[in-house]
C-alpha cells in the first residue's frame, strides 16, 4: 500500500502556522482542532520544521511562565524533520517513524506540503492490508476464491 492512498481516504485539509506565531496560537490551534502537532511555514509557504504538544511541553518546562506567551514557534518546533512522499510504500514510512520514535510525518510533492500521516494512520492501513489478506485466504480455503477452479 502506498501513502496515497492513506491520503486519499483522511481529511487532507492540513492545519500550519507561521514560524514568526506565537507558542501559545499553536496551542490554541491544536487544542480547537484537535490535532497533536502543526507543520511550521515560512513566509513562502516552504516546511521549517513542526511543533507538536511535546514541542510545546519542552518549552514549558524550559521557560515556566513565560513559554506560551513570550516564545515563537520558530524557537519551539523540532528543525531536523523526516518528510514522506504519496509514492513512499506504507511499510517503509512505519519503519522510518519507528526507527525515529516519530508520531508524525509531513508528506510533500516535491516543494509542496500535501498532507501529515500519523502513527495512527499508519497502523490503520496495515491493519486493512491485513484484513485483506485475511480474507483473500479464507475464500480460498473454503473454494470461494473466484480464480479457483
Amino acid at each position: 500500500m502506498k501513502i496515497k492512498n492513506i491520503m486519499d481516504t483522511k481529511d487532507n485539509a492540513v492545519r500550519t502556522i507561521g514560524f514568526q506565531e506565537k507558542v501559545e496560537s499553536a496551542l490554541k490551534m491544536l487544542f480547537e482542532n484537535k490535532i497533536s502537532c502543526l507543520p511550521v511555514l515560512d513566509d513562502s509557504g516552504k516546511v521549517m520544521g513542526i511543533i507538536s504538544e511535546r514541542d510545546i511541553l519542552r518549552e514549558i518546562f524550559k521557560n515556566p511562565g513565560h513559554a506560551l506567551d513570550a516564545r515563537f514557534v520558530g524557537d519551539a518546533m523540532t528543525k531536523d524533520i523526516l518528510i514522506g512522499l504519496a509514492d513512499d510504500d506504507l511499510d517503509y514510512i512505519m519503519n522510518i517513524m519507528s526507527r525515529n520514535n516519530i508520531r508524525h510525518m509531513p508528506i510533500m510533492a516535491g516543494p509542496t506540503l500535501i498532507g501529515i500521516i500519523s502513527i495512527r494512520d499508519v497502523v490503520k492501513g496495515l491493519m486493512h492490508e491485513v484484513e485483506a489478506e485475511n480474507r483473500y485466504l479464507k475464500d480460498y480455503i473454503e473454494g470461494k476464491f473466484e480464480g479457483y477452479q
